[in-house]
């Protein structure tokens, strides 16, 4: 395996346990870790605000504004992905989880669990916390 492959495999393996926690936190108890609700949310949210906010920086390359992860740009450049090709820019690392786990999922079903995580998060920060 060359280092381009290598460390384009590292990237997703890094953005798996990113995702593993972030959806692996709702399975914590709160009283197991007082500050779990605290740190989930802000966790999430900065998450989802640099996915934002890269998607933002991206738009005159893509042409289209959407939520961009840059671990996954950086991946999928290391593929040979240039960022305006829709290979790169458009690529959710999920999605590839379940597609190599023999479990294809619709990028709309990525797209709605992470709002769906970000509003539970919300609620349980501004009630539970």
């Amino acid at each position: 395996m060359n280092a381009k492959k290598a460390g384009a495999e590292a990237l997703f393996w890094t953005h798996f346990v990113l995702v593993a926690v972030w959806f692996g936190l709702f399975l914590v108890p709160t009283d197991a870790w007082a500050g779990k609700v605290t740190f989930h949310f802000w966790f999430i949210l900065i998450a989802v605000a640099v996915q934002f906010g890269w998607g933002f920086l991206m738009l005159p390359v893509t042409r289209k504004y959407r939520m961009i992860c840059p671990l996954t740009t950086l991946m999928q450049l290391l593929r040979g992905y240039p960022v305006a090709d829709a290979r790169n820019n458009n690529h959710s690392c999920i999605k590839e989880f379940f597609r190599r786990i023999g479990k294809p999922v619709p990028k709309r079903a990525v797209t709605i669990s992470t709002f769906v995580s970000l509003g539970i998060v919300t609620l349980q920060y501004f009630f539970l916390h």
